[in-house]
């Protein structure tokens, strides 16, 4: 993977929480979570990580090897489960949408398209 987009993410935060604010707080902990906002609160999202309750961006990225380099980066509620979308592109121009489960680092699905 291409490291010079993997550490300005990591460095900055920038995880895209969407409509999401700091202000948002829906629930206190990872257990109980209103989906009313399918993005937990960038704030919310750093409190889960110090506590445990889920995986850090950084170690889901050395679990996972991406052949390319990280555009994006959001956490979602997916079917009442935390999830990293990371939005990349690989060596051959495809772009890729990877799920990984936030607790468990669980590899969820890919997909792929083609450059056109």
């Amino acid at each position: 993977m291409n490291t010079k987009w993997i550490f300005p993410v990591l460095a900055a935060g920038m995880i895209n929480v969407a409509s999401a604010s700091d202000h948002d707080h829906d629930s206190d902990n990872y257990g109980s979570h209103s989906h009313r906002h399918a993005y937990p609160a960038q704030a919310q999202i750093r409190q889960w990580v110090e506590q445990g309750e889920i995986l850090s961006l950084e170690t889901i990225l050395q679990r996972h090897n991406l052949p390319g380099e990280l555009l994006d980066v959001e956490v979602e509620w997916e079917d009442d489960v935390l999830v990293y979308e990371l939005k990349w592109i690989d060596d051959y121009r495809q772009r890729h949408k990877t799920w990984i489960n936030a607790s468990s680092g669980e590899l969820l699905g890919d997909k792929v398209k083609d450059h056109d």
